[in-house]
């Protein structure tokens, strides 16, 4: 079954609730790295960047790892899927599909909304990374195979 708007937005909220201290605390240690000060209270462009490839590394090992799913999308059920087999996403299509955020959100976060019309539920990072999100059927049985795509219909 595929995930709805809902369910996601809360994996999502349920995500930003456990890396906002993560975030805080690797800048707390960056800072303290480096001397602390008020200049470190502002993290640079630098270790901002470098904060956000952690942060990607570990949603990226959360897709790829055997739960298929960040910790917010485990504790609602929701797994990442390959659009095509239903199975695993190869680690190229996870990393398109994390490049894909940025995309989403450009428009005024248009491409996150896109999946409330789209008749696979795929926002423009699903899309581009070639992935669904999938609710896991109760009990822990693997969901049913996606429904395939309308133009593989054709």
């Amino acid at each position: 079954m595929l995930a709805g708007f809902a369910s996601r937005l809360l994996a999502t909220l349920i995500d930003v609730i456990w890396m906002l201290p993560l975030s805080a605390a690797l800048l707390m240690l960056g800072a303290a790295l480096h001397g602390g000060g008020t200049a470190a209270a502002y993290p640079t462009p630098a270790a901002k960047a470098m904060l956000n490839l952690l942060l990607g590394l570990l949603v990226l090992n959360c897709w790829a790892g055997p739960s298929q799913a960040t910790p917010g999308k485990r504790v609602l059920g929701l797994r990442i899927v390959d659009a095509r087999t239903g199975g695993h996403a190869p680690h190229v299509h996870l990393v398109l599909r994390y490049v894909g955020y940025l995309l989403s959100a450009l428009p005024l976060g248009l491409g996150y909304v896109w999946m409330l019309w789209d008749p696979r539920r795929q926002t423009w990072h699903d899309k581009l990374g070639q992935t669904l999100v999938v609710r896991d059927a109760p009990g822990g049985a693997p969901p049913p195979r996606p429904p395939p795509s309308t133009a593989l219909r054709r």
